[in-house]
C-alpha cells in the first residue's frame, strides 16, 4: 500500500496550539541541489509566508533551541547546549527525521535576544516535527514514530502544526514508510482533534506498556 497507514500508538509529545479547526491546504515536495526535502506552501498564513523542509546539520543550533523550549514546556530544566547536542547527534547518526517550518523575517536582523535564534538570514524557524525510524515485524517494513511536534508560542494559531503533519505524511509516503504512529495524553483534546482531522485513528485493539530502566 503506497499511502501511509496512520494509527495512534507508541510515543509522542505535542504542545497543541489550537489549529485543528483550520482546513487542509495543498502542497508539493520538491528536491533542491542539496537533496533536502522542500515542501512549498503557497498559501499565506496570517500574512506570513511559510515553508517546510527537512533540517540538516547546519540547522542543528536553531532546531536545538526550539527543542530546548519544547522540553521546558514539559517541565524539564533548560539546557540549550545539551538540547543542541542531542539534535546534532540524531542528525549525524541519521537516527531521526526532522522537518522544520520557516517564515520570512524581512524586518528582523541580528539575533533575537529573547530566544537566541539567529535572524541574520531573514528566516525564522517557527516549529519542528521529529520522527524516529523503526520497523514493523508483522508488516515487515519501515514505520515512523512521531515523537515530537512543537510550534514556537509567537507563531501558533497559524496552521503550522498541521503543515508539519501533512509534510511528514507526504515524505513518509515518498520513502515507502508503512505508517506513522504516535500517542498523546488522554486529556489533550486539541491535539486529538488535530490528529484525527489529519486521518490518524485511535487504536482500539492493543494496549501499550512501558518500562523505565
Amino acid at each position: 500500500m503506497n499511502e501511509c497507514q496512520l494509527t495512534a500508538q507508541d510515543t509522542t509529545n505535542f504542545d497543541a496550539d489550537d489549529e485543528w479547526g483550520k482546513g487542509k491546504d495543498c502542497f508539493t515536495i520538491e528536491r533542491n541541489t542539496n537533496e533536502e526535502t522542500m515542501v512549498s506552501i503557497p498559501e499565506e498564513l496570517s500574512e506570513m509566508q511559510h515553508r517546510i523542509r527537512q533540517a540538516g546539520l547546519p540547522d542543528s543550533n536553531e532546531v536545538g533551541q526550539l527543542f530546548n523550549e519544547y522540553r521546558m514546556f514539559y517541565n524539564q530544566n533548560a539546557d540549550i547546549e545539551a538540547a543542541r547536542q542531542y539534535i546534532r547527534e540524531r542528525m549525524e547518526g541519521h537516527e531521526s527525521v526532522i522537518l522544520v517550518a520557516e517564515t520570512d523575517a524581512e524586518s528582523d536582523h541580528g539575533t533575537d535576544e529573547s530566544n537566541g535564534r539567529s535572524l541574520s538570514k531573514g528566516l525564522i524557524c517557527t516549529g519542528f516535527v521529529q520522527l524516529y525510524p523503526s520497523f514493523s515485524s508483522v508488516s515487515m517494513g519501515p514505520v515512523w514514530v512521531l515523537n515530537d511536534l512543537y510550534v514556537h508560542p509567537d507563531y501558533r494559531q497559524q496552521g503550522i502544526a498541521r503543515k508539519l503533519l501533512q509534510a511528514a505524511k507526504q515524505l513518509a509516503s515518498e520513502r515507502g514508510v508503512l505508517r506513522i504512529s504516535l500517542s498523546t495524553e488522554l486529556s489533550n483534546k486539541q491535539a486529538q482533534a488535530l490528529y484525527e482531522s489529519e486521518g490518524y485513528a485511535q487504536d482500539t485493539k492493543f494496549m501499550y506498556y512501558e518500562l523505565n530502566v
